[in-house]
Order: C-alpha cells, then sequence, then structure tokens
C-alpha cells in the first residue's frame, strides 16, 4: 500500500534536488562569465602595466611565475624578438605572435588559452591565462556559493516530513474514527473540525453511514416483521393438526386435513414471498439480464392461473396480442405478474374479470393487471405499497406482501408502479395496477408514462 506521505515526502525531495541541480548548473554559468570578466579585466591592466623600456634590459629573457601567479605574460618587438617571457611550469605557451590588439581565443600546445594583446610603439605585450584555469575557478566559486543550498536539502526533507505529519494528522484522525464503528455504532463523524479539503470525504462516509443505518433498520424491521406473520400462520398449523389427531369421524378427519393442507399452503406462500421479497433487497445481486416477451410471459402466467381462476368463477384474461421486449431477469418479472394476479384473484368477485394487458409504448413496455374488486382508496395506496401493509378493513387472507414485491421488482429494473381505479364511478371500483418497465433497463422514458395507458 503506497502512502500519501511517503510519495509527498519523495516527490519533494526529487523536486528539490531537481532544482539544486539547475541552480548549480546556473551557479556555474554565472560565476563562470562573471569570473571571465574579472580575469579579463585583469589581463588588460597586467598588459597595460609592463613598461618595454624598463624591462627588456636583456633580450630573450625568461622568468617563472610565483605558484599564485595564473598568467604568462610575453613581450615581443613588430619583428617577433621576444623581449622576456614568463612562464607557468604546468601550462607551456607557444601560441603564434601576432600583431593585432584586444582579447582572442588561442589553442597552444594542446590547451584553450584566454590572450589579451597590447600594442605600444615600443612592441607588443601578450597576457593570456589557461581555460582551465578559469574554469577551476569557476567551479570552486561556484561550489563555494552552492554550499549553502546543499546543507538545506537533508534539512528541508525532515522539515517537510514533520510538516506533513501535521497536515496529514486529521486523515489519520478520521481514520480513527471510521475504524471505531461498527454495525452497532452508525452515527455519523464529527465534521466541526475536519479540515476543508477532507469534509466532502467525510461527507461522503456519513452519508454511507446513514445508508447503512437505514439498511440495517430495514432488515430488523423486516425480519420482525417476517416474525409476526409467521406467527400466526404457524400456531394456525399447530392447532389444525391438533384437531385432526382428535377428530373421531371420517368426514371431521377430511376437514381438518383439507383446513391443514389449505394452512400448509398458505404458509408455503408466505414463506415464498419472503424469499422473493429478500433476494430483490438492495445490494443483493440477482440472476443475469437477457432479453424476454413480457407479453408471452403474461400469458404464460394468465394459463398457470386459469384453473384457480376457473374454481373462483373469476373470467382470467391476457391481452397481449404482440410481443413487449425488455432487459430483465426472467424469474423475478414473473414473480411481478405472478403477484399481481395473485392478488387480483383474491379481491375479485364470483363473475367478474381479470385482465392481464401488456403494451409496448415508444422505449418502455407498460404491464397492467386490472379486476372488479373493492378496490383500494387513494389514501391508502401508498401505505400498501409499504411491506405487510393493507387496506383498513380488509378481511381477505393476505401478507401484504404481494404489491411490495412487484413494486420492488419495478423499482429493481428502473420502472415504476402506479394504483388507481379499474372502473371510476362504478362500485366496486376495482383497482388497476399498472407497471411501466424501461425496454432496456433502465429508467422508464418520459413520453411512456402509467398513466399514458388505457385500463382494458
Amino acid at each position: 500500500m503506497r502512502s500519501i506521505r511517503t510519495n509527498l515526502v519523495l516527490w519533494l525531495i526529487g523536486a528539490s534536488a531537481a532544482v539544486t541541480v539547475a541552480v548549480l548548473a546556473a551557479t556555474y554559468l554565472l560565476a563562470q562569465r562573471q569570473l571571465g570578466r574579472v580575469l579579463d579585466a585583469e589581463l588588460r591592466q597586467i598588459a597595460q602595466a609592463v613598461h618595454l623600456r624598463e624591462n627588456w634590459a636583456e633580450e630573450g629573457t625568461i622568468r617563472v611565475a610565483r605558484d599564485n601567479f595564473l598568467f604568462t605574460v610575453r613581450a615581443y618587438d613588430e619583428r617577433g624578438r621576444v623581449f622576456f617571457e614568463t612562464l607557468l611550469p604546468s601550462h607551456p605557451f607557444d601560441a603564434p605572435r601576432t600583431q593585432r590588439a584586444g582579447f582572442s581565443n588561442v589553442d597552444a600546445a594542446g590547451a584553450d588559452w584566454r590572450v589579451y594583446t597590447h600594442i605600444t610603439p615600443e612592441g607588443v605585450v601578450q597576457v593570456a591565462q589557461p581555460e582551465s584555469l578559469r574554469n577551476a575557478l569557476a567551479r570552486d566559486l561556484s561550489l563555494r556559493m552552492s554550499l549553502p543550498v546543499l546543507l538545506l536539502i537533508p534539512l528541508l526533507a525532515l522539515l517537510t516530513a514533520w510538516v506533513l505529519g501535521r497536515g496529514l494528522a486529521p486523515i489519520a484522525l478520521t481514520s480513527r474514527r471510521v475504524s471505531d464503528r461498527d454495525a452497532a455504532r452508525l452515527d455519523p463523524l464529527p465534521i466541526d473540525d475536519v479540515p476543508q479539503e477532507l469534509a466532502p470525504l467525510v461527507e461522503q462516509i456519513n452519508g454511507l453511514l446513514r445508508r447503512l443505518s437505514d439498511s440495517l433498520d430495514g432488515q430488523r424491521r423486516f425480519f420482525a416483521d417476517a416474525a409476526h406473520e409467521l406467527r400466526s400462520p404457524v400456531a394456525a398449523l399447530a392447532l389444525q393438526a391438533q384437531i385432526a389427531a382428535r377428530a373421531q369421524a371420517p368426514a371431521e378427519r377430511a376437514a381438518a386435513h383439507r383446513e391443514l393442507a389449505q394452512g400448509i399452503e398458505r404458509a408455503g406462500r408466505l414463506v415464498q414471498q419472503l424469499l422473493d421479497l429478500a433476494r430483490l433487497g438492495p445490494g443483493v445481486r440477482g440472476e443475469a439480464p437477457a432479453q424476454l416477451d413480457v407479453a408471452r410471459l403474461a400469458r404464460e402466467v394468465v394459463g398457470s392461473h386459469a384453473a384457480q381462476a376457473e374454481s373462483q368463477g373469476v373470467d382470467l384474461g391476457a391481452d397481449a396480442p404482440r410481443a413487449a421486449m425488455v432487459t430483465g431477469a426472467p424469474t423475478e418479472i414473473r414473480s411481478l405478474i405472478v403477484n399481481l394476479v395473485d392478488n387480483s384473484l383474491r379481491y375479485a368477485p364470483g363473475g367478474s374479470d381479470v385482465t392481464v394487458a401488456v403494451r409496448a409504448v415508444g422505449g418502455a413496455v407498460e404491464i397492467e393487471v386490472a379486476d372488479a374488486g373493492p378496490g383500494i382508496p387513494p389514501e391508502e395506496r401508498g401505505r400498501v405499497l409499504e411491506r405487510f401493509q393493507r387496506a383498513a378493513g380488509d378481511a381477505t387472507s393476505g401478507t401484504g406482501l404481494g404489491l411490495p414485491i412487484a413494486k420492488a421488482v419495478a423499482e429493481r429494473h428502473g420502472g415504476s408502479i402506479s394504483l388507481a381505479d379499474a372502473h371510476p364511478g362504478r362500485h366496486p371500483p376495482g383497482l388497476s395496477v399498472r407497471v411501466v418497465l424501461s425496454a432496456d433497463g433502465g429508467p422508464a422514458s418520459a413520453g411512456a408514462r402509467a398513466g399514458d395507458f388505457t385500463a382494458a
């Protein structure tokens, strides 16, 4: 795992080193230029200070320069006759004698020299200096000038590490606060003493903690409601089993067994609905989406419920003549239609109709299940879409999970669900449940809302 502090220290040290190298190079070039000007001035002064009449006492005189003298001086006349010459032992000078005054750069004995030539009526004076000596002086001068900068690098590294430690302390504090949280403690992190740069991250973490808290609260409520709903069927099954065991007459025993079978069927349906609802919870991965024909699926569900509808005297039909393709989970969408059909058959009176209609409208597919039952008052339609909630005064057997399952499937596929009167103005008005699913599995388009669907 990479450390932000280590990365910042390394980057700062690397940047400082690069800047230091650039400063050293610039210092060397500047020192070389400035030193060249000073030494050029010395060359000129030395050449102008030589008086030939006083120094040509003996032709061809050779003088050896002192150790700290860094110049070679040579004097000659217009015919090239040397009056005297001052030599540097370690740097032999054998440049051609010239009659051109001023500065020049010459190559003598394999070395570069800086030469100043001074011409007088009595003769010519040349003062020369090796470029290697100039460069050595420039290097020494630039090193002395850059030494404080080099000493500052380790101090800067230590100071940077200390400053970063102080600056990143809020991150460590926030990390400890997050590590203290668990399923039993999901309260928001304090944000009063958080730096401005860290505040968005803390706010996002608080949002995640709120969502986790809401999810856990929902699960706890779900388990509590499920336990409450299962308690009654289990108690009823136990009672019916006792009645069947105590029955003496064959007719009483058969009736008890029928009641027991019906109770087992209701309990099994409740368990199946609880499992379906649990699979549709947030964070639960569903089956892989696939292209499916909702119209064909609706016809299959209607066919599978035909016997139940006939036994109740209800005319169950499908109005799905054309294909209506969506991308989604086949099992979940089948569960949606099954729950809506089962809910309508539960409330539809004998001799009435229940119609399942499927139509493709624009980029969406609309599903409507309409019955002629008592319907749901408008003020209670939002409540019955919640788990284990039923309309006031509802005496039919049920768990209050059918519509919530349909809602969860619709929302999982980016769709929506709405409730309305199937037959406005009539009594009873019946119930129309409309579901809009996007054809590509995303949010349904605005041009294909449930309100655009005419009831069958």
